[in-house]
């Protein structure tokens, strides 16, 4: 399949994190995505790259973790791997009640964590997770939708 891809690493402490989120939202805005979409997307590379640092390397800095951003002509796939721990299998499957489900209203019914992979799982067409040979690989596929380019909503 044609495509183009570059990949971006960083070293696993936190305040690298913002140069993937910017790189990655540059990178969308390359490609026909509205700027909310490319913002949302980058968001979900933020939170995959912060559980890999905090996740997989228990804040341990001097691990690396690679990006790997790859545009198809009908899709886009991102790529966020570590050689860190693992992840439970288990925080991809379908559950009961999503965590983005609380009352807005209520403050103290905010969850304060837990929220990166359903924000990945709403925003992003498949989200799935693979270990192998050391390497831990979460990919995140978005689909390119026939009307969707570059217009933002209006606003009234």
């Amino acid at each position: 399949m044609n495509g183009r891809r570059i990949t971006l690493a960083i070293t696993s402490d936190l305040q690298n994190v913002p140069l993937i989120g910017q790189a990655v939202e540059r990178l969308c805005a390359l490609i026909p995505l509205s700027n909310i979409e490319s913002h949302q997307i980058a968001l979900c590379v933020v939170e995959a790259v912060t559980n890999a640092i905090m996740h997989a390397y228990g804040n341990e800095a001097e691990h690396e973790v690679e990006v790997i951003f790859g545009q198809y002509p009908d899709h886009l796939i991102l790529q966020i791997c570590d050689t860190g721990r693992t992840m439970d299998p288990k925080h991809l499957e379908p559950q009961t009640a999503s965590p983005l489900d609380f009352d807005p209203c209520r403050l103290n019914s905010i969850p304060e964590r837990g929220l990166g992979l359903a924000i990945m799982k709403v925003t992003m067409d498949k989200v799935t997770y693979t270990s192998c040979e050391g390497k831990n690989i979460l990919t995140l596929t978005r689909f390119f939708r026939p009307c969707q380019g570059k217009e933002e909503p209006l606003r009234g």
